[in-house]
């Protein structure tokens, strides 16, 4: 008798365990997706917690913007291109280059544009040795 119950004990832990499972899997999502919303699943960085590039075009002036957060104290490069578009490539018209050993690290430059076109800023990120690039939305002045 002992032996039919612990038997059927086994069973039914067995049984809550599997739709504990099932149920975890099923609220949590089985589609990673990114911050953005972009249905693609976002690269891991050990050093790197968030990237961003922006562009504001007032006028002739074009208000470049890039920040970089890592995870830790560490070295931060950050290489931001302003760049225009020429048929379907960039050309970069503008180039800043800063450099701390810090937690974080903003890139703000104001650039006279004297051409027509489509802008982007481009940046290249190096953060304790990780290297990662974005782009910002591109504007046309």
């Amino acid at each position: 008798m002992k032996r039919r119950i612990s038997m059927v004990l086994a069973v039914m832990c067995l049984l809550l365990n599997l739709s504990t499972v099932s149920y975890a899997a099923e609220v949590a999502g089985a589609q990673p997706t990114a911050i953005g919303g972009g249905g693609t699943a976002e690269p891991y960085y050990i050093n790197t917690a968030k990237i961003s590039a922006g562009l504001i075009i007032e006028g002739n002036t074009a208000y470049c913007y890039s920040d970089v957060v890592a995870k830790k104290v560490c070295f931060i490069n950050v290489v931001m291109r302003l760049q225009r578009k020429e048929g379907t490539s960039w050309h970069t018209v503008s180039s800043w280059v800063e450099s701390a050993n810090a937690g974080s690290k903003v890139l703000s430059k104001s650039f006279a544009l004297s051409t027509r076109g489509t802008y982007r800023v481009y940046a290249i990120f190096t953060v304790g040795g990780e290297e990662i690039s974005c782009a910002s939305a591109s504007k046309t002045y």
